[in-house]
């Protein structure tokens, strides 16, 4: 006798488990569904938006500005000071 399954016996196999991934699928969705959070005010999303721009903005002026700070260091832009290592390390 051999004991390799027919090909009759693969099939049911195959659709039962197919059939409890589906079942497990959908019970995961719907159990989801009802705890969807409750879209923000447009207003809220709006000023929030705006916060972080001008967060961005303020953090890129930042790193790409020479500026003198009060104890008399100097700031450089990331860019050039990449550069600089490169350039340094090159050698």
């Amino acid at each position: 006798m051999s004991d390799q399954p027919s090909s009759k016996s693969k099939l049911p196999t195959f659709l039962g488990s197919l059939g409890a991934i589906l079942i497990f699928g959908l019970i995961i969705f719907l159990a989801y569904l009802p705890n969807l959070p409750e879209p923000i005010d447009q207003s809220i999303a709006v000023e929030r938006q705006a916060k972080a721009d001008e967060a961005r903005a303020a953090g890129i002026a930042k790193i790409s500005k020479y500026t003198v700070n009060g104890d008399g260091s100097i700031q450089i832009p990331v860019d050039t000071a990449m550069e600089i290592v490169v350039k340094t390390y090159s050698k």
